[in-house]
């Protein structure tokens, strides 16, 4: 089962694109949440904040709730 807990982006990341470098797989990630309007939505109400380097706790909830566990 996956722990939803805070997460560092790239840590994050790497959990969904194992065999890529950090920064692609934080790349990818952001271009998987902006394809996903209702989860920019959900993110924005949360008033994530796209140039920290970390996800908040509800942030991967809402993450995992619309990709689904990595």
């Amino acid at each position: 089962m996956f722990d939803i807990r805070p997460y560092a982006k790239a840590e994050l990341a790497l959990l969904y694109s194992p065999n890529v470098a950090p920064r692609s797989a934080v790349k990818t990630l952001t271009r998987w949440i902006n394809g996903c309007p209702l989860l920019v939505e959900e993110l924005r109400a949360l008033r994530y904040q796209p140039h920290r380097h970390s996800f908040l706790k509800p942030e991967v909830e809402d993450i995992i709730r619309h990709l689904g566990e990595p």
